[in-house]
């Protein structure tokens, strides 16, 4: 069951306000959502996502929610949709489960793909956390940018994407330095995330 907006911030004060109708409404509303995380997560890194486990990272983010007067829930702040955050809470869990795991067993053991797990954890791919972050921040940005005139949208192509120096710009635009310096202010006012 999909929440909008104004019914996700109702659901989360009333759960940090210990409303147990509303945790239980919590549950069901993002069970499969973090189950479906964590076993993603765990399959990524060729782990088989046995039940048990599944189970007991379930667990185990909704008492990250929920410990110290639930500390990690206030610290949302709808930068993102509550969906979207609860999947990043359930992918960092189970990387911190493999990461635990991987030092109780042999760090060279190999998976099914003949990659070390140790490897396929620390190997600088952005984790799957980073990329719903990347993409998130790519329709917030494509939201912004249909927003703006052609022009602007030309001066963020050529100063964000291509990073030419505001005197190319200018000359490209047709216009002064101090005119490409005034939309570099002007898009520096915006909040791009």
């Amino acid at each position: 069951m999909a929440l909008g907006l104004p019914d996700e911030r109702k659901l989360l004060d009333r759960c940090l306000a210990q409303d147990k109708e509303a945790w239980d409404t919590f549950v069901e509303t993002y069970n499969r959502l973090i189950s479906h995380a964590i076993a993603q997560t765990l399959k990524k890194y060729s782990v088989s996502p046995e039940t048990h486990v599944v189970d007991d990272l379930f667990h185990t983010v909704f008492l990250s929610l929920v410990e110290n007067n639930c500390k990690k829930l206030r610290q949302f702040q709808w930068k993102c949709k509550l969906s979207s955050w609860l999947h990043i809470i359930a992918v960092r869990v189970t990387i911190d489960y493999l990461r635990k795991q991987s030092e109780h067993l042999s760090l060279n053991g190999e998976t099914d793909e003949k990659i070390p797990l140790k490897e396929r954890i620390a190997n600088g791919n952005p984790l799957p956390d980073e990329l719903l972050e990347s993409k998130e921040k790519e329709r917030i940005f494509e939201q912004i940018k249909s927003t703006l005139t052609s022009r602007e949208r030309l001066f963020v192509e050529l100063y964000y994407c291509r990073e030419l120096s505001p005197n190319e710009i200018a000359r490209i635009l047709n216009t002064t330095t101090n005119n490409v310096y005034q939309l570099k202010n002007f898009s520096r006012s915006i909040r791009w995330s």
